[in-house]
């Protein structure tokens, strides 16, 4: 088990300033937000990003992410398909074993089926191309109340209709509560397919009102996060717990202290629940 830094949580903060902090303050592993990727390719190559990982003995978790993967034109279906092999090449040198994939917003007037059918054809596209270079497709619900896929019952039936052994789920512990999965479907998911956890907290506000913008720092919301991770961790799951925060105010502090911080409260609530 080891606690991973999400690149999605400091956007502004350069890939390569972001491998010296983060391994710099301890973590073991870093989800590298896809659009860091093409400013560092700028200048260095995939080689030396591997190198880099390496050294700072930091395992890339995943690829994060590619957005909007349903209900698609052709043409921007084809973009996506692109999009996804490219960063499979890249996984395949780096090491990196995961992309994570996100459905897009819910088209009006389509049943569930409609929603079913259409994302897993194109996680099934999407997994057949990263297949070929051995990674798998962390594929996660999202919250947000005009998202397609919003829980953890929705996914896992979206990834078990796929027929494709190389797709998994992404828990995120602010879209479990705000997106409104039951605590028995915690239950009722094969746990092999838990890919990567994404850990953070909320404020107290109503469910409806609450954004990506309202995250906080573990501990320092309303969250149960005590009994999810605790359930998730009994259940079996052994792999990486994430920190992901998308909370302006907090990226306007020091990225030292804010990664350290983030690592210290992620670490707290871990060791509390007896998990580390």
């Amino acid at each position: 088990m080891l606690i991973g830094w999400n690149g999605e949580t400091i956007p502004a903060l350069p890939l390569e300033q972001e491998l010296e902090v983060i391994s710099k303050v301890g973590y073991g592993g870093l989800e590298i937000f896809v659009p860091k990727l093409a400013p560092y390719l700028e200048k260095h190559t995939v080689k030396v990003l591997a190198h880099e990982l390496s050294n700072r003995e930091l395992l890339p978790l995943a690829m994060n992410g590619i957005e909007n993967i349903s209900f698609r034109s052709e043409n921007e279906f084809t973009k996506v398909k692109e999009e996804c092999q490219w960063l499979s090449e890249i996984s395949k040198k780096i090491g990196c074993p995961t992309i994570v994939v996100v459905p897009s917003p819910r088209p009006r007037d389509l049943s569930w089926w409609q929603i079913k059918e259409e994302t897993a054809s194109a996680l099934r596209d999407l997994a057949d191309i990263a297949a070929h270079y051995g990674v798998k497709l962390a594929f996660e619900f999202l919250a947000a109340q005009d998202c397609s896929v919003r829980t953890i019952a929705q996914g896992w039936e979206i990834i078990q209709a796929t027929g494709r052994e190389n797709v998994g789920l992404v828990i995120d512990t602010y879209h479990f509560y705000v997106g409104g999965s039951s605590w028995e479907s915690l239950e009722e998911f094969d746990i092999g397919n838990l890919l990567i956890v994404h850990i953070n907290d909320v404020e107290d506000l109503p469910l409806t009102q609450l954004t990506d913008g309202h995250r906080l720092l573990c501990g320092e919301g309303i969250l149960p996060l005590k009994r999810l991770l605790l359930k998730i961790h009994e259940r079996g799951y052994g792999g990486a717990y994430s920190l992901e925060v998308m909370r302006p105010a907090y990226r306007e502090r020091d990225p030292l202290e804010y990664v350290r911080a983030a690592l210290e409260t992620s670490s707290k609530i871990l060791q509390e629940t007896g998990i580390i």
